[in-house]
């Protein structure tokens, strides 16, 4: 078989169920107050990722600049599910 036939062939891209991302399990475990929080500065684009992390780093969330941007971005998997 040639590269067009396996690209056409769906037995040769399975599909996966990854984990949520580190932000969307976060989303789900804090409070209210704190989700709203988050969100509202998730949202704000003036705020870098790394504050972001920095700030989430200093109260005990490990979560790199990168998850928090594919978060933003819309293409974690927790998001592309919704």
């Amino acid at each position: 078989m040639g590269l067009l036939e396996d690209l056409g062939n769906e037995s040769n891209f399975p599909v996966t169920r990854r984990a949520w991302c580190s932000v969307c399990e976060m989303l789900k475990s804090i409070s209210d107050a704190e989700r709203k929080a988050l969100i509202s500065r998730l949202e704000n684009k003036a705020i870098t990722h790394m504050s972001l992390s920095i700030v989430l780093k200093n109260n005990g969330y490990e979560i790199s600049d990168s998850t928090l941007g594919r978060h933003r971005r819309g293409v974690c998997q927790g998001v592309a599910r919704k």
